[in-house]
């Protein structure tokens, strides 16, 4: 459903940056997952996004993935999980 970016899988770039998202009404902090994303061609959009983007829409535009920072550092967006080539539970 809906983020900055429309729907789709969202990755924070570091460790430390999950401090700062994962905070709205809904989200949860407590659990990190260390996830390897290949995200091939790289949309870059500004720091609104668009709520309205779908998979469908980014590969019309011939691109796989989108970068965007809303203010609290860059996350990376995906609509697929076809691109996330592999996961793990971040243990300290």
């Amino acid at each position: 459903s809906g983020g900055w970016c429309g729907g789709g899988i969202y990755f924070a770039t570091t460790i430390a940056d999950t401090d700062q998202k994962a905070i709205g009404l809904h989200s949860h902090t407590g659990f990190i997952i260390v996830a390897i994303v290949d995200v091939g061609k790289v949309l870059h959009m500004n720091k609104t996004c668009d709520r309205s983007m779908t998979g469908k829409k980014l590969a019309r535009r011939g691109y796989n993935s989108i970068v965007f920072n809303p203010g609290d550092g860059d996350e990376h967006v995906v609509s697929s999980n076809d691109r996330v080539t592999s996961t793990k539970a971040y243990s300290k």
